[in-house]
């Protein structure tokens, strides 16, 4: 006989049609279908990076998803203001605005990572310009995804067309301004990013932007983002006024996940204080485990670009590593990114037992409370 779930239901579940207020973070390059899939299917919201497809490559990824649940899954997509002034501008163009001593810097790490002077990826990516961005989106509209998440920028000129098609939509901040910018673009839902959270992040820390967040969006339901993972992170999400918890890195350690084994160890062994911020990858603030590469530029004698900028000059250099990730050496150099809440990611799980294990460990943590507090 199976075991009855247990049912833990939040604002967020109704308007995002899902059984537990947990939504897998879009992690570019690690979200693939089968965390989707496995997301979805557990109960949560299950969210895939886009932002290293191509608009073809979407299309196939989306119904790769259907065929593997008919529950709701969401599409996170990069539409930074950077774009805005690049209408017109293919990627090839863009390597033009790179600065010869960057473009020499280049090379230099090409020789010491190994890297040969005529290799270029293969890899194929959409949203280096508005253009590859808006094909992005059609496939997204054309297919009624149930949800699509703006992982940076806005989503404003693309929302009627959303509400249209009843597509739910979430937006991203980092601070109490750019959460306004999602109200009044209408966002179904809005995340509030907290500065330990992995990947790109903002600078403000998780306990003091969610309530200033949620106090300023109500009555939009909230998710709370930022070195949550376990099920005390999404009791104090919920004390803390979000109605739910938007969670990247504690996926990544799951069998679905696109990780390696060796991405994994370096994850379980790292402590509180190995989680850095860097520019080094993309020239947006990011939070990772150290490597070499991060260490070229947040040592090196020159500052990062801006992104894409930075992100198409390094990407030779990552996408080798990632080619070659079978080589100890390589699977150290390749973005591993993590949140603050490193010593709480110390093992392998499904994305079914991380989720099951959040919802329990949470209720007993709501249900303990009148032990703990004693009320006159």
């Amino acid at each position: 006989m199976a075991k009855k779930r247990q049912k833990f239901h939040t604002k967020l579940c109704d308007v995002l049609g899902i059984e537990y207020p947990i939504i897998q973070a879009g992690m570019g390059g690690f979200s693939d279908p089968p965390l989707v899939i496995a997301v979805s299917e557990a109960g949560g919201l299950g969210t895939l990076g886009a932002a290293v497809y191509t608009a073809d490559g979407l299309d196939v990824a989306i119904r790769e998803i259907r065929k593997g649940t008919k529950k709701p899954f969401a599409i996170d997509i990069l539409l930074p203001d950077s774009l805005d002034d690049m209408a017109g501008v293919d990627k090839a163009k863009l390597r033009e605005y790179i600065a010869p001593e960057y473009l020499e810097y280049e090379k230099e790490l090409r020789k010491k990572f190994g890297v040969p002077t005529d290799y270029h990826t293969q890899r194929k990516v959409d949203m280096w310009t508005m253009e590859g961005t808006k094909r992005m989106l059609q496939v997204c509209l054309d297919n009624k995804v149930p949800v699509i998440a703006a992982g940076l920028g806005r989503l404003g000129w693309v929302m009627p067309e959303c509400k249209k098609r009843g597509i739910k939509t979430i937006g991203i901040g980092a601070n109490v301004k750019m959460a306004l910018k999602h109200v009044e673009d209408q966002c179904d839902v809005i995340v509030a990013q907290g500065y330990d959270a992995g990947g790109h992040t903002g600078n403000i820390g998780t306990m003091s932007v969610v309530p200033q967040i949620a106090d300023a969006v109500k009555p939009i339901p909230v998710a709370a983002a930022g070195g949550i993972a376990d099920g005390r992170g999404l009791a104090a999400a919920l004390a803390l006024g979000a109605e739910g918890v938007w969670c990247g890195s504690m996926f990544l350690l799951t069998p679905e996940a696109t990780f390696t084994e060796g991405q994994k160890d370096r994850v379980i062994a790292a402590t509180e204080r190995d989680a850095v911020i860097t520019k080094g990858l993309s020239g947006k603030t990011m939070r990772q485990l150290r490597t070499a590469i991060t260490r070229a530029w947040d040592q090196g004698p020159l500052p990062p670009l801006g992104w894409p900028l930075h992100l198409i000059l390094m990407e030779d250099v990552i996408d080798w590593c990632y080619e070659h990730k079978d080589q100890k050496y390589y699977d150290e150099m390749i973005v591993t990114p993590c949140s603050q809440a490193t010593r709480l990611l110390n093992r392998r799980r499904t994305s079914k037992q991380i989720i099951d294990d959040m919802i329990k460990e949470a209720i007993a943590v709501i249900e303990g409370f009148p032990k703990k507090v004693q009320f006159a």
